[in-house]
């Protein structure tokens, strides 16, 4: 039982100020209520403080008394009538002439411990008394966090002295969406989120060692020292600069596991799908036998293979195919044509064989006879390249000697997707380094890591997110033990969930949504949660837009965004939803299962050391000379 002492006096008087009316209509969960006419003024009164009078607004709400029953509702409309019903034939005042009356939807109840429930559970009858909320009302209904682990996200835009604080459990232990066009403040929001998240959690060690937080950052927003937490791992991944200034520390840490993928590297190499596909799968597994062979050495069992290879070449006597063969075998040595120490057996042009030594050809050769030739001691002499691909690519050109000798395919079919993998090899040397440790983290002992993309062409942009998030993922999910996390956040997220994208090719499109759409329907259940930042929710997959668990969406003005986001928030009430365009820089509406309602809230800005780098350049100052 309550301690607090019963004063029926006080009662009466907060009850005569707070009841505005009573209920005029019901017709389903709209309600009509009739305000009484000495409730008209902006502001009551009430022991010597000025309330709020209840009005059309974000975040204005009345309660409907049913018995014992207190039922919600929202203000979403209001008009004027004049009194019908009065039978004075002389008014004191013109005041007296008109009714006032509020439109009101149901969308709550107080249950028996005084907790806002979200539905609805009784209706009110025709003459219900209807009051507005008190203050303590007022706080209790916006209390998104009823643990001591929250997180203060900012005030209600229409009411700034509420405070928002949210769970740290309901906002991050699901799928988030941030949306809003740009400069309406949702890279503030993310930052502000994961900002206080950290700096709440600094001293937790648990959360430093079971909860991993990977950014992908297209436009080096929060690569700051001080943005999001210090310390980071941060990898500013540059194509742009020459490969012998790359940084090592630049550059992720992948395994070659993770990168030796055939969906991947067909779509890196534009494969297509009947012919340099197969191959290529052809390609990964010679890949995957020669250096995931743990009962032999891989580099001599490569070189066996060059040698066993160069002896066919050397039997052939289809004079354009063994100097074609020739050719690509020496690519895989890296032998050049000027060079003299590798000299190419004489071509006998009337019975078309390689001359070994006078008019004998090489189909009787002895072993001895063999080993002196050139072409095996530089076979002798391989080693595997540092790079990734480079490596991948003398394999798959070994792949291509065996289908070449084997008559399985020609040449110009199949070659030029290796050309392309030749193409991006310097890209993929400049941000991926595969000479560590296959068990090195790419967290390196942080539990916070930022990949800046800013200087990345366009095949790493595509690329690396995909390669980086499918390995973590997958690796994350095979080691769950249900006592660990992994959140991928992604800023700017159009540039690799977009469904509508028509500079690339349908197999890549594919690839790319299946992973993540695999993340976001499977994730939850392997600890995995992701959070995705946008300007264009129309250009992201449906699927992804409605497995999302809370959403903060900013203002958006284009139509199909707009209608997006109503699609996917159903329970965003006409209201807010048609004050979505109309909302102010860093003001956002808040909905998901964070909050039973939608709520209207204005983030709080960081302070400027750890804001994101993505303000707007102020051109009075910079015309002005002004300086930032």
């Amino acid at each position: 039982m309550s301690n607090e002492k019963f004063d029926l006096q006080d009662d009466l008087a907060s009850n005569s100020v707070f009841t505005i009316g009573n209920v005029f209509s019901v017709r389903g969960k709209d309600i009509v209520v009739r305000v009484n006419k000495d409730k008209n003024l902006p502001h009551l009164f009430f022991k010597g403080k000025t309330v709020k009078n209840v009005s059309v607004g974000l975040s204005n709400y009345v309660k409907i008394l049913k018995g014992f029953t207190e039922i919600i509702c929202k203000v979403e409309g209001e008009y004027l009538e004049e009194d019908k019903f009065q039978t004075k034939k002389t008014y004191a005042n013109e005041k007296q002439k008109i009714e006032r009356f509020l439109n009101v939807s149901v969308f709550g109840f107080y249950d028996n411990e005084g907790q806002f429930q979200h539905g609805i559970k009784e209706m009110p009858l025709i003459g219900s008394e209807c009051r507005i909320l008190s203050r303590e009302e007022f706080e209790r209904l916006h209390e998104l966090s009823n643990d001591d682990l929250s997180i203060p996200l900012g005030t209600l835009i229409d009411e700034e002295t509420q405070e928002i604080s949210v769970s740290v459990n309901n906002l991050f232990a699901g799928h988030i969406g941030i949306f809003g066009n740009t400069g309406s403040g949702k890279s503030n929001t993310l930052a502000k989120m994961f900002t206080e998240l950290f700096a709440l959690q600094s001293n937790n060690s648990n959360f430093n060692s079971k909860s991993k937080f990977i950014f992908i950052d297209f436009n080096g927003e929060y690569s700051g020292d001080l943005t999001l937490s210090t310390p980071k791992e941060i990898y500013k991944l540059n194509t742009e600069i020459e490969l012998e200034h790359t940084r090592s520390e630049n550059k992720i840490p992948l395994t070659e596991k993770s990168f030796i993928d055939l969906e991947l590297l067909s779509i890196l190499s534009n494969a297509s799908e009947k012919t340099q596909k197969p191959f290529l799968s052809r390609a990964v597994n010679l890949y995957k036998k020669i250096i995931i062979k743990e009962e032999e050495d891989p580099l001599e069992y490569f070189k066996n293979i060059l040698k066993i290879n160069a002896l066919r070449i050397l039997k052939l006597k289809n004079k354009d195919l063994a100097f074609l063969c020739l050719d690509r075998y020496k690519q895989i040595l890296k032998i050049q044509n000027d060079d003299t120490e590798f000299t190419i057996p004489e071509w006998h042009n009337t019975h078309s064989y390689f001359k070994c030594g006078g008019e004998a050809d090489y189909d009787n050769i002895s072993d001895e006879q063999y080993k002196s030739q050139p072409i095996y001691i530089r076979a002798d002499d391989y080693t595997f390249p540092e790079n990734i691909i480079e490596k991948f690519l003398d394999i798959a050109r070994v792949q291509l000697l065996y289908d070449l000798l084997d008559y399985r395919v020609q040449n110009e079919h199949v070659y030029p997707c290796i050309t392309k993998l030749e193409s991006i090899k310097k890209s993929i040397k400049k941000v991926i380094d595969t000479s560590v440790n296959h068990n090195r983290d790419i967290f390196r002992q942080h539990n916070l890591a930022v990949i800046d993309l800013k200087f990345s062409n366009r095949e790493i942009k595509k690329a690396i997110p995909l390669v980086v998030l499918k390995w973590l993922y997958e690796n994350h999910k095979n080691t769950y033990d249900g006592n660990s996390s992994l959140h991928i956040v992604i800023d700017e997220a159009h540039n690799i969930l977009s469904e509508n994208s028509v500079r690339e090719s349908e197999t890549w499109k594919d690839y790319r949504l299946e992973t993540f759409e695999e993340i976001i329907k499977e994730g939850r259940k392997f600890g995995v949660f992701l959070t995705i930042a946008s300007q264009r929710p129309s250009d992201i997959s449906p699927t992804i837009i409605s497995q999302l668990h809370n959403y903060f969406i900013h203002k958006l003005m284009n139509e199909n965004d707009l209608r997006a986001i109503n699609k996917a928030v159903s329970y965003l009430d006409k209201l807010s939803f048609d004050s979505i365009s109309n909302l102010s820089k860093g003001c956002c509406f808040i909905a998901g299962q964070l909050t039973q309602f939608p709520l209207s809230v204005k983030v709080k800005l960081l302070d400027k050391p750890l804001q994101p780098k993505s303000e707007t350049i102020n051109l009075d100052k910079l015309w002005r000379g002004r300086g930032n």
